[in-house]
């Protein structure tokens, strides 16, 4: 797992859920969650790899636990120790500690011929899921929470392949990949077709610039999702904030709002302040109509891409825009607009997990000057004893 902490979250997860019945936001107190353990599929040793997960030991007792919405809070833990999920706007939320959770269980079986997400075997996709249920609670259909799941996953094991390329390039073997499905996977890799298809897909990420140098920055989020900073912004200026803001925030270094990362996000800038210019002078003879700056925003980017993303603001597109048989509709942050509940709670939720991350960052930094605390004393010890040493020699 990515953190110590969420290890620790992990290990106290117990038996899978069978969701309730009712479908509202709201369960009515005396609902329950009614939980009844899952068998894991067999494996197949010829073909698949399985790697202990030590840290991820559920309890697979039978048991029911009340889903009282008073203690009820995405990102927590429930009363029978396991993390407390919920889709907001089609995300699993807390969206980094799902992530998180998957990518640790997706190392439990891996395939030799898994070179792609698609190539996976649906009995492998279908463990992954049923692994994940044994360390979450929700309050949803099992088909909605398995479909918000089923959208990240393929992201989640495109990095894991990555990683394990990086590795491998690096000269390096990974400890947690089978040798059967190692050696498979190097092969996949120095293939010519391999080959051809990473240039290709590296030229791309690299704004069609050839050649083995460091890729050109194109935001400065980090690996903090873009809805962590709406999130944070939300709490700074004490209202929802606006796309373009997002987007300044993370296409500026240092975060400074004025000094972009590349070109294409400075013309957006430049874009933008001239279409606020133009919708904000009244025609003649009525009275100047607010700008809304979300549409604005959608107009400098050209709107929505080939993937239905919007260029700019990554995971928080659907905080501010959906889209509707391809009519985007957007939500207005006037003062007269009425607070979207969804919105307000997967920001609640990517900003509760920033902070978690911040404190778990701020632990280890207090940990690391411990530890070289100690060195300095090991190191004047050591120099005490030599010249105790040399003096009675």
């Amino acid at each position: 797992m990515r953190r110590p902490r969420q290890q620790t979250q992990e290990r106290t997860a117990n038996q899978t859920l069978q969701p309730a019945h009712d479908q509202t936001l709201q369960p009515s107190p005396d609902q329950t969650l009614q939980l009844t353990p899952e068998q894991s599929p067999p494996q197949t040793p010829m073909t698949l790899q399985h790697t202990p997960r030590p840290n991820l030991e559920p309890n697979m007792q039978n048991e029911s636990s009340s889903a009282d919405t008073s203690v009820w809070k995405v990102g927590s833990m429930h009363n029978d120790g396991r993390l407390q999920v919920e889709i907001i706007r089609g995300v699993l939320q807390p969206s980094g500690k799902c992530s998180s959770m998957t990518s640790g269980i997706m190392h439990e079986r891996l395939e030799p011929r898994g070179f792609t997400w698609k190539e996976v075997s649906e009995e492998t996709k279908k463990f992954y899921f049923e692994e994940f249920k044994k360390y979450v609670v929700w309050r949803e259909p099992e088909h909605l929470v398995y479909a918000a799941w089923l959208k990240s996953a393929p992201q989640r094991y495109t990095n894991l392949r990555c990683k394990a390329r990086q590795l491998w390039e690096a000269g390096r073997l990974s400890n947690r990949i089978g040798q059967n499905v190692w050696k498979s996977w190097i092969a996949n890799w120095k293939s010519p077709e391999f080959q051809a298809k990473s240039k290709i897909k590296k030229s791309n990420r690299k704004g069609g610039v050839d050649g083995d140098g460091p890729y050109p920055p194109t935001h400065t989020g980090g690996s903090k999702s873009h809805s962590s900073y709406a999130a944070y912004l939300a709490e700074k200026y004490k209202r929802k904030p606006y796309a373009s803001e997002v987007h300044t925030y993370v296409h500026t270094k240092g975060h400074d709002e004025k000094t972009w990362v590349d070109e294409k996000s400075a013309k957006i800038f430049e874009k933008l302040k001239v279409l606020r210019v133009e919708r904000s002078q009244p025609i003649e003879g009525s009275i100047p109509q607010p700008v809304d700056e979300n549409q604005l925003f959608y107009e400098a980017v050209g709107g929505r891409n080939k993937r239905n993303r919007i260029y700019g603001i990554g995971s928080s597109h659907d905080i501010f825009y959906e889209s509707r048989n391809n009519v985007v509709s957007y939500y207005n942050n006037s003062s007269t607009s009425q607070p979207n509940i969804e919105d307000y709670q997967k920001m609640q939720a990517e900003l509760q997990e920033m902070k978690d991350r911040m404190q778990e960052m701020d632990q280890l930094k207090q940990q690391m000057q411990e530890m070289n605390h100690m060195k300095e004393q090991m190191l004047e010890l050591k120099s005490q004893l030599a010249t105790i040493f040399s003096k009675q020699n």
